[in-house]
């Protein structure tokens, strides 16, 4: 396809950036798509992970690819735990940065009707954690719900691999579309960039969670599927995948708490 093309894996390792790019493009499209078929929520999110998930399915192999030899194993070991882990970590965040902006601005610059019908799903789930919100009980619900997620990711990496990429699209989809709603009660465009700092605190911790979830899954998934990889090598990786869960947990708690203290 002339869109998996755009960039190269070589592209994206040496300018993550380019995955902020690639996933605005992805979104535009995925919006004129579902607009002109009349679908939405979750149907637009499947087209969105449809658009980079190629990508992130190459850049998969690519590392196992890698793993192949002795001497990239030498050089894993030599290297932090944050430096293994942080090209997926930026990637993420530029997926999650291109896709919440790019749904939030169209949120504000198209009619009324065409958003509660492109962002249907992600509209119903808003008012459905506002109302458990509401009823008592905020952090342990909160928490839960985020905990829940988090787990979702790590399943669906482990399982699908590259899994938790549709899972990170919805909820960025979800985050673009109350910022949306925000800015809309305020002044509309100009203030797109005083809502979404303000989600920043309780929503770089969030995600952070998601995102250390499904690299977890992700890795593990590798490691369970080369069989021919020797004992201590994988035992390494589930360390890793171990304390990356870890890792998630924490800073999901960390971020709940920053959010219901700014309720």
């Amino acid at each position: 396809m002339v869109f998996e093309s755009l960039f190269s894996t070589r592209d994206v390792r040496e300018h993550p950036s380019k995955i902020f790019i690639l996933s605005i493009i992805g979104t535009i499209l995925a919006i004129i798509i579902s607009s002109f078929l009349k679908q939405g929520g979750l149907f637009l999110v499947f087209l969105i992970t449809f658009a980079v998930l190629p990508l992130t399915i190459k850049q998969l192999k690519y590392e196992e690819g890698r793993q192949e030899y002795d001497h990239f194993w030498n050089y894993l070991y030599s290297l932090g735990f944050f430096s293994r882990h942080k090209d997926l970590i930026v990637d993420y965040f530029y997926l999650i940065l291109g896709v919440a902006l790019t749904v939030s601005v169209s949120y504000l610059v198209l009619p009324t009707g065409t958003t509660s019908l492109l962002f249907s799903d992600q509209i119903s789930t808003i008012s459905q954690i506002t109302g458990q919100v509401t009823t008592g009980g905020i952090f342990s619900k909160v928490l839960f719900n985020n905990l829940g997620v988090m787990g979702v990711c790590f399943a669906f990496s482990l399982f699908y691999s590259s899994g938790a990429v549709f899972l990170i699209s919805w909820n960025a989809s979800i985050l673009g579309v109350v910022v949306g709603q925000g800015a809309r009660n305020l002044v509309g465009l100009p203030s797109l960039p005083l809502v979404l700092f303000s989600y920043l605190p309780h929503g770089i911790f969030e995600f952070s969670g998601y995102i250390l979830a499904g690299i977890a899954g992700g890795i593990l998934s590798v490691a369970l599927a080369r069989h021919k990889e020797r004992r201590e090598h994988f035992r390494f990786i589930l360390e890793d995948s171990l304390l990356l869960f870890i890792l998630g947990v924490i800073v999901l708690i960390i971020g709940t708490v920053i959010e219901v203290m700014g309720m």
